[in-house]
């Protein structure tokens, strides 16, 4: 699970202030001004206006799924295809050009990005954090490692951390070398173009816990699902057997028969199917629907009457789209889904929430999602909203507050509801009133 990440100089997320430098800490330029600090739940709703600086955490969730991919920085930002020319990843919105926040002050051509995840490594759990700084040239603009660290709250040293670069391909790393007294052993040189934790991850000079301590923060990091549900996505018909569903919805015809070969699942999935939709759904089915054998979901209703996946609406489809997602038989353990609330009726939509909620609970995912609905915050509980996120804008560049740390929230949720307060813009109001008081 993803606790918490830090955006320094990426995009509209810049530095906020200079902070005094702490004893006894290795400390690289990028790391001396606070970033913008984001803190996760196990389902964490992200509010703001458009153009606030929702979709630019997203990046940055995205970069971070990039390295735990072992992606190039220039892959990472730019794009990776496959050996035929097949696109296997679309890049960073903006790419290399885009990525620093070159308006920040002072200006530079960096920007860092630090998260803490839990993790499981040596049979120990946990929480692992991360710092990553990558330096993009103003000639070039070839992405090189700046700065980057990893360390786990079950050692007492860093597992490892990179030192200056030296020459234009390469960067020192120092990692522990003796697992007695886990102290740092000397540097050695690696590429300064790839993440130095993919880089250790398979190094064959590591010591084992080193190696172990790198694969579980990518491990951790790795199981990121990014839904953009796409309702012509959801209708195409897919081959038994593919049991992943796709970032648009790939699939999900062999995903939910995979989940309706599980009785109890599949009647739970008729349960949440009958209370979103008009529909008087009695079963699933999947017939094969063309001459290679694809398969295509149909819903059957009491009377006789069958409703392919062509004629079924784009809010069902989104719906089953999510909860294929969650209730499938290998589901990922995090997802970050753009406006949660599309296709889905208000009166409905809390259904979903509590799907998502309930899922989240018992299987330990993790659910980040934006929203425009006031409806959705209506239905949060107090435990939901305490992990609610507002991104807003001071200037040009943005900001992020819990909304359960605005001030006057007690107090003026005694008379207003929070969808109430999202639709008027008091959220904003507010978090700008304190964001003024705090500028010198």
């Amino acid at each position: 699970m993803i606790q918490k990440l830090t955006l320094t100089n990426f995009k509209s997320f810049v530095a906020l202030a200079p902070r005094a430098k702490p004893p006894n800490r290795i400390v690289t330029p990028l790391t001396e001004p606070e970033g913008v600090t984001v803190q996760f739940g196990g389902l964490t709703l992200i509010i703001g206006t458009n153009a606030s600086g929702k979709s630019n955490l997203r990046d940055a969730l995205r970069f971070l799924h990039g390295v735990a991919r072992g992606y190039s920085l220039v892959e990472i930002l730019g794009e990776r295809a496959g050996p035929s020319g097949e696109p296997q990843w679309e890049g960073i919105r903006g790419g290399v050009l885009e990525a620093v926040a070159r308006d920040s002050s002072p200006p530079g051509n960096r920007f860092a990005l630090a998260v803490e995840t839990r993790v499981v490594a040596g049979g120990q759990a946990a929480v692992a954090t991360y710092r990553i700084e990558v330096e993009v040239g103003e000639r070039t603009r070839i992405p090189q490692l700046a700065y980057e660290s990893l360390s786990l709250s079950s050692e007492k040293y860093p597992t490892f951390h990179t030192e200056e670069r030296t020459g234009s391909e390469q960067i020192r790393v120092r990692y522990r070398k003796r697992p007695s007294k886990g102290r740092l052993g000397p540097s050695e040189r690696i590429r300064s173009d790839q993440p130095a934790v993919t880089q250790l991850a398979e190094h064959p000079g590591c010591p084992a816990a080193v190696t172990s301590e790198c694969r579980a923060f990518l491990e951790s990091l790795a199981h990121l699902l990014f839904l953009n549900l796409e309702p012509t996505t959801l209708r195409k018909p897919s081959f038994r057997g593919q049991r992943s569903l796709g970032e648009r919805g790939e699939n999900l015809s062999s995903v939910l028969e995979a989940i309706c070969s599980d009785p109890m699942s599949k009647a739970a999935l008729l349960e949440w199917l009958s209370e979103l939709a008009p529909l008087d759904v009695t079963d699933l089915d999947f017939p094969e629907v063309d001459q290679v054998g694809r398969i295509q979901l149909r819903l059957l209703e009491h009377g006789g009457r069958a409703l392919s996946a062509e004629s079924a609406s784009d809010g069902t489809l989104r719906f089953l789209g999510y909860a294929a997602a969650v209730l499938g038989t290998g589901p990922a353990r995090c997802y970050f889904i753009e406006e949660l609330e599309n296709g889905v009726h208000p009166n409905r939509a809390y259904l979903l929430l509590e799907l998502l909620r309930l899922r989240t609970r018992a299987e330990g995912l993790q659910v980040i999602a934006t929203t425009h609905s006031p409806a959705l915050l209506d239905f949060l509980t107090d435990e939901d909203l305490a992990h609610a996120v507002l991104i807003y804008r001071v200037g040009n560049h943005s900001r992020a507050q819990r909304l359960a740390e605005l001030q006057w929230l007690e107090e003026v949720r005694k008379h207003a509801s929070a969808g109430q307060l999202h639709s008027s813009g008091w959220f904003e109001n507010v978090a700008a009133i304190l964001a003024s008081e705090e500028s010198p």
